[in-house]
């Protein structure tokens, strides 16, 4: 935001997309707060009658003061909402949501840096394809299958119990697997791989589930979807990893991850 009143020229499709992700962002944050905070929060971002606020700032990011000098100077300031203005805003939504949120639990920790190392395995197959062509575990993933013989072998490197196509409890008379299951940290791991036939809506509905079903699992505490998008067919990875990532209706942390 700040670059905004920097003295580069304004993309008005960047702008456009900053607005879109402060909304989308103001929205997730206002569903962790509660009612009292939701008020306070909701505030910074509309302003008052003498304070501008963040909408404001995002809505006329170079908008000059009204108060100029006969020289055509500005003697408060250039900007008719400098940013100096709105961080202050920002700050107090941040500390908002600081104090709302949960204590992080060891398997939301694990999970989180699993899925750092998940998000390099791109990296690790790159590395093995230049440099051994010769060996086949070098040669791209093919399917989601696959996918999950690398996942596997990854993760006993990391911990001593790794149990592979574990049963969630069944629901409505039929069961349902998991992909791996680390009972030793209280993870639960589902891969996922695109293909030219998954939209990303249809994506995002079959993580929703997964997100749904999981904590019946008895060794779930957390949960991360890594998704391998070896083609970049997800036109907003980063987009779809927030919307994903949330706390689930039951409590638990839902993690995605897309390299």
């Amino acid at each position: 935001m700040s670059l905004l009143q920097g003295d580069e020229e304004l993309d008005p499709a960047g702008v456009a997309d900053l607005r879109r992700d402060y909304r989308s962002w103001h929205q997730r944050a206002r569903q962790v707060l509660p009612a009292d905070a939701v008020k306070k929060f909701d505030e910074h971002r509309d302003g008052s009658l003498f304070k501008t606020g963040i909408s404001q700032f995002l809505g006329e990011p170079r908008k000059e003061s009204v108060i100029r000098a006969e020289d055509g100077t500005f003697p408060m300031g250039r900007w008719q909402h400098p940013f100096n203005n709105v961080r202050s805003r920002l700050e107090q939504q941040r500390n908002l949501l600081l104090e709302a949120a949960p204590e992080e639990s060891p398997s939301e920790r694990v999970a989180a840096d699993l899925a750092a190392v998940l998000r390099r395995l791109p990296e690790f197959l790159r590395v093995l394809q230049q440099r051994r062509p010769d060996w086949s575990v070098g040669e791209a993933i093919r399917d989601e299958r696959e996918l999950q013989v690398v996942v596997e072998a990854l993760l006993r490197t990391l911990f001593d119990d790794v149990r592979p196509e574990d049963y969630v409890p069944s629901r409505g008379g039929a069961n349902s697997r998991v992909d791996f299951v680390l009972p030793e940290v209280g993870v639960v791991v589902e891969t996922k791989m695109t293909r030219a036939s998954m939209s990303a809506q249809k994506l995002g509905e079959e993580l929703f589930i997964d997100a749904g079903r999981y904590p019946a699992h008895p060794d779930c505490d957390a949960i991360l979807a890594y998704v391998y998008d070896p083609d970049r067919l997800l036109n907003n990875p980063r987009g779809i990893e927030r919307d994903l990532t949330m706390r689930t209706t039951s409590g638990l942390t839902f993690l995605c991850v897309i390299s």
